[in-house]
């Protein structure tokens, strides 16, 4: 309870049970029945990010099917700081963590004790995540076969609207003292089970079997090779039998997403496609998704998988180019040619772009003529005979007020200025890596992990300019993700001393 002190020792086998004898009569049938001890398990953490946060307590339930629950619980010392929030929360004390055993201490009986155990958690997916983090710190690899009570619970009651560990207790009527410590929480989610099984085993074992349904793997990848994916950032490349890339893909969870491919085989044709015709796999780790993002845009860009559409390298750009307010039409133009001006959103070739001006005409009332959408005749335009048109054609509305209109209609194309004087890195840290992004014009230049290679990479920059690419930037600048800094400021002597701001 919020205000108590917790106990830093690992306590094995010496608490009494916390469940009923009911509970762990059905509990034991159920094991039983699953030929299995059921390993309940909670965590207790430093906060929700998997990479910056870590474990502060863990409470275990153990229940074979023959004998007494046995429990193991410990509290952790994360080795970073503890805010007075999960303090709070928990009523964990930081003087308590700090003379607790480090995760690196209690790693070993830890795994005796989930070693061949069916781990069974509320969102098993977020503590099997941390679990598998802190053994990765360790050089280890933890896997486990996992039961996730809180897909049980949206699979059994899909009529509730709220499934989290407090929905449950309200709505069973738990007694649940001391919520938000690893032993209560691992304790609820048994007496849930139990629950379940005195009540519908039935419809329970089957919600179980389509929980643990895997599907069919291509004869030359196995589970083993799927598990060993981290649970982290990072891009996935897939390789066919004459190792030509079929696919490359991103995400912030590799393991779970390479698998959802697989789950998909079964309903999605291109999914299909991929796991017929993959032979090989692998995959690159980044600090974040924004490198994952950033490399996954690189990859397909300038190796052309088959199976990807999206992110595909396009020749010929083009792009909209106006010199703005009561200075003359918009422009199609490519967007190679470009050298300063405004411009305005990038299409695959100049049919695209005009027909991109003329929805914004239509929405907005805009004048085809001064849109340079049709001749310098004299005489309205087309559209302000179909009463499209507002009449900058005709003198009907000022050439001022319609440029004001298409400025605003073109706002959301807009791309912008590149708003320092120099080439830039963007620095990204995660999970103990680090990359070095160099940008110049919103164009990638590439990446290193040693600043060093920063010079030579500058010196041999290629590439240019790719809309996903100014896109993902952009955004990364505009929601202050990363850190950015001058090039030449990162490879002074003195080395970096601060991050920089745009300069216009």
């Amino acid at each position: 309870m919020p205000g108590q002190h917790a106990s830093n020792s690992v306590a094995e086998g010496t608490l009494p049970s916390p469940l009923s004898s009911a509970s762990a009569t059905a509990l034991r049938d159920l094991a039983q029945e699953l030929d299995t001890t059921l390993a309940f398990i909670d965590l207790e953490n430093t906060g929700g990010h998997l990479e910056r946060d870590r474990i502060i307590e863990v409470g275990i339930i153990l229940v074979a099917p023959a004998g007494e629950p046995e429990v193991w619980s410990t509290l952790i010392n994360p080795e970073i700081r503890l805010s007075p929030a999960i303090s709070t929360l928990t009523g964990i004390d930081p003087a308590d963590l700090a003379h607790a055993p480090t995760f690196a201490q209690v790693a070993e009986p830890l795994r005796e004790k989930l070693a061949g155990r069916l781990l069974i958690a509320h969102d098993a997916r977020t503590d099997l995540a941390f679990l598998r983090q802190e053994w990765r710190r360790l050089g280890q690899v933890f896997t486990a076969d996992v039961l996730c009570t809180l897909r049980l619970s949206r699979s059994l009651f899909p009529d509730e609207k709220r499934h989290g560990l407090d929905a449950i207790i309200e709505r069973l009527q738990l007694h649940s003292a001391g919520r938000h410590r690893a032993l209560t929480d691992a304790r609820t989610v048994a007496i849930f089970l139990a629950r379940l099984y005195s009540e519908q085993p039935a419809r329970l074992l089957e919600a179980c079997r389509q929980q643990w349904q895997r599907p069919a793997l291509p004869g030359s990848l196995d589970a083993q090779t799927l598990d060993a994916l981290p649970d982290r950032p990072g891009v996935y490349l897939c390789y066919d039998e004459a190792d030509s890339l079929l696919y490359v893909g991103k995400s912030i969870r590799l393991r779970e997403r390479v698998w959802d491919h697989f789950y998909a085989a079964t309903s999605q044709q291109r999914e299909m496609r991929l796991v017929q015709q993959i032979r090989r796999l692998e995959w690159i780790e980044t600090p974040t998704e924004l490198s994952a993002l950033l490399l996954e845009a690189r990859l397909i860009k300038e190796r052309q998988p088959i199976l990807n559409r999206r992110l595909r390298r396009r020749e010929n750009l083009f792009t909209i180019a106006w010199e703005g307010i009561e200075r003359g039409s918009p422009r199609i133009v490519p967007l190679r040619d470009c050298d300063g001006g405004e411009l305005y959103g990038s299409f695959a070739n100049a049919y695209r772009a005009r027909q991109s001006l003329r929805r914004l005409a239509r929405r907005h009332g805009l004048c085809l003529k001064a849109l340079g959408l049709e001749k310098p005749t004299s005489g309205p335009c087309f559209a302000h005979q179909l009463k499209q048109c507002r009449g900058a054609c005709c003198g009907a509305e000022s050439r001022l007020l319609h440029d004001l209109r298409l400025s605003a209609a073109l706002r959301h194309l807009r791309i912008e200025h590149w708003p320092w004087d120099g080439p830039m890195v963007l620095v990204e840290e995660g999970g103990g890596q680090r990359l070095y992004h160099l940008l110049w014009q919103w164009i990638h230049c590439g990446y290193r992990a040693d600043p060093a290679d920063l010079a030579t990479l500058w010196e041999r920059r290629e590439g240019e300019f790719d809309m996903d690419i100014y896109r993902i930037c952009f955004n990364a600048l505009s929601r202050n993700r990363g850190t950015w800094m001058p090039l030449a400021q990162l490879l002074s002597p003195s080395g970096p001393q601060t991050t920089a701001t745009p300069g216009r």
